[in-house]
């Protein structure tokens, strides 16, 4: 049987690498029941936060847990088509989320996100909260 590949925001991680909060565990919980991937513009969030506060050792640590994207031509192209699409409407959203989006959609993959209200405006997105991914195996 086939793991289903989902994609995590950068929310969830830095979740994870802060700890002693209610969301931690949501990363441990999706990778015992998927195959979890990040999208390289998250990958750049971390390292940004990693080196901004002097704290990289736990940034790759975590990231070594987790598969990153490559970034395609097709990723590019669907991010775009979104944000012409967004700009049109006379919506915003930031270019970060826009391009997230845009490589979860090329490749069919849900993304696992707290802040599913940042990509409410993208219909074609599957978004998942990940406080759903709170607590599912209790000790």
């Amino acid at each position: 049987m086939e793991t289903i590949k989902v994609c995590v925001d950068t929310d969830i991680v830095i979740d994870y690498l802060r700890g002693k909060n209610e969301n931690q565990d949501i990363l441990p919980n999706l990778i015992t029941k998927y195959d979890v991937y990040i999208s390289p513009v998250s990958v750049y969030d971390l390292y940004y936060g990693g080196y901004y506060s002097g704290k990289i050792k736990p940034v790759e640590n975590v990231l070594s847990l987790i598969t990153t994207f490559d970034w395609t031509s097709e990723d590019s192209k669907k991010a775009a088509q979104i944000h012409a699409t967004l700009s049109k409407a006379g919506e915003t959203l930031s270019v970060k989320d826009v391009l997230i989006a845009g490589l979860c959609i090329s490749r069919s993959v849900t993304l696992i996100t707290r802040n599913v209200s940042h990509f409410s405006k993208i219909k074609e997105l599957k978004v998942i909260s990940g406080t759903r991914y709170i607590n599912l195996n209790p000790a």
